[in-house]
């Protein structure tokens, strides 16, 4: 079991959030999810408020009633689900679309088995999980190291005055790749690229997972080191770590020097307790 202490999901500035979170106590699962913002020639799911609000808001669904299992098991039930919910929405075989079009998202997944004493993770960048055992220190869990910085692209790009959306375009259609990267979407091979991870844990250990949007307050404006975020979630509150965040987020001028495509991305986070 594990018990929910705090959650937040606030949308970036005049938007519907593309982020999502989940708690099941009864199971010990929890879950952070962020679609992967529009950049797509054609609009797949038109009657959502976008092709990423649909996609997060299916894996969301998906993972309410994914049964148990390793990550990997999890994580191949959920791309043959979102896969067959894409086809039933499209009314056409996911081969059809373009594959710079093709919706993704980041997704972290928790479980805690109280009877064998182990936390295990499961993801695709790029979202983040931090743990606080009793009386120690938050510490993160491992997660691959990109080999592009993205802060350093959005930057040059934003910059040089470039289409953007036509040049991330060009780097999804490498998504699920051995020479692109892996991330969660319609196919079947990216299970060979979900991050997992094993820990023992007690009862009293806490659990933060956030998405990249609230990770800024860490990653990109450097307002805390790991433990201190997580010591400030826990004494001041998710949401008011959000109002701390928008501050930073308020003049788009900032984008070239901070490096980000988006003035006020999604955050996300939830904070559970194992029991």
């Amino acid at each position: 079991m594990i018990r929910l202490v705090d959650s937040v999901n606030d949308p970036g500035k005049g938007r519907n959030s593309e982020d999502r979170i989940g708690c099941d106590p009864r199971r010990g699962l929890a879950w952070v999810i962020d679609g992967a913002t529009d950049v797509c020639a054609t609009r797949l799911f038109p009657d959502a408020p976008t092709d990423a609000f649909w996609f997060a808001e299916q894996t969301d669904r998906l993972l309410r009633h994914t049964g148990g299992g390793t990550p990997l098991d999890m994580a191949a039930a959920l791309i043959q689900g979102l896969r067959e919910a894409v086809e039933r929405q499209t009314e056409s075989p996911v081969s059809a679309i373009p594959p710079g079009d093709m919706p993704s998202a980041a997704l972290t997944v928790t479980r805690w088995n109280r009877a064998s004493g182990t936390l295990s993770f499961g993801g695709f960048p790029d979202c983040t999980t931090l743990v606080r055992r009793p009386g120690a220190d938050a510490i993160a869990i491992p997660k691959p190291v990109s080999d592009k910085d993205e802060q350093a692209q959005a930057r040059r790009l934003l910059s040089d005055g470039s289409d953007i959306n036509a040049t991330l375009r060009r780097q999804r259609a490498r998504m699920n790749r051995p020479d692109g990267y892996w991330v969660l979407s319609v196919h079947a091979e990216a299970v060979v690229g979900l991050n997992t991870h094993e820990t023992s844990a007690e009862p009293g250990t806490r659990v933060l997972l956030c998405t990249d949007g609230f990770y800024r307050l860490v990653e990109m404006y450097g307002l805390y080191d790991d433990d201190g975020l997580f010591q400030a979630a826990e004494r001041e509150g998710l949401a008011s770590l959000i109002g701390r965040l928008r501050g930073f987020e308020a003049d788009a001028a900032d984008d070239i020097p901070f490096g980000r495509f988006k003035t006020s991305d999604d955050a996300a986070a939830l904070l559970v307790e194992l029991t």
